[in-house]
């Protein structure tokens, strides 16, 4: 005889898969911005020290530092981007490097740069879009301690390096000698508390070990 109608059994996992299938739905809509900032900031400063260790950039002309890999923001207006690229033209500061010299994002195949802060290319990443993406203030990444910039170079050895405009030759006068802290303010305020959400990202000084504040540091 056909049985019809659902047993116990069967109408408890439908209800289970109902509930994993909400949940799912409810993360996707829901994005923490500042935490997803964050990881993905952090993701790429540590990417650009993983290239420094695996790329010596060492040569003959007296300007190599320059080619240090670096993780650096620029504003355009009212939005900030940033990049992960190595300056191998040597020509020095931010808006001189090329998208053909800057790192592949390995979650996208794409490049980790942006030319106007805004808009993008198929080929760019959007995580670099700091502003449009996440939603932080055009003036609100504030470097203190170790790097009086917003650009960290990372050396063969992987330690940081506050700067390499000056770089006219290799003494490595810029090597940082503390911590240096980014702190990045957003447009959100997410628990209410009446401060605009922040986070830090600490590099730390000879090591580069590069770490969120207050998150366990792995």
């Amino acid at each position: 005889m056909k049985k019809s109608g659902f047993t116990l059994i069967e109408v408890v996992f439908v209800i289970i898969i109902l509930a994993i299938l909400a949940s799912v739905a409810m993360d996707s809509t829901t994005r923490d911005l500042k935490q997803e900032a964050s990881e993905t900031i952090l993701s790429h400063i540590r990417l650009a020290q993983q290239l420094a260790l695996n790329d010596n950039k060492h040569s003959s002309n007296p300007l190599w530092q320059r080619a240090y890999w670096q993780f650096a923001i620029k504003r355009c207006g009212e939005n900030i981007a940033y990049r992960v690229a190595s300056d191998t033209s040597l020509g020095g500061g931010v808006n001189g490097i090329s998208k053909s010299e800057s790192a592949i994002n390995p979650i996208d195949g794409k490049y980790i740069f942006s030319k106007n802060c805004s808009n993008l290319a198929d080929d760019e990443t959007p995580s670099v879009l700091l502003t449009k993406r996440f939603g932080i203030k055009d003036s609100g990444v504030i470097p203190s301690g170790g790097c009086n910039r917003k650009q960290i170079l990372f050396d063969y050895l992987g330690r940081p390096h506050s700067k390499n405009t000056t770089y006219n030759t290799p003494d490595f006068s810029n090597i940082m000698q503390q911590d240096c802290n980014l702190t990045f303010i957003m447009l959100t305020d997410q628990d209410n508390d009446g401060i605009d959400d922040n986070f830090t990202i600490t590099i730390e000084a000879e090591t580069g070990h590069a770490f969120i504040v207050g998150q366990p540091n792995l």
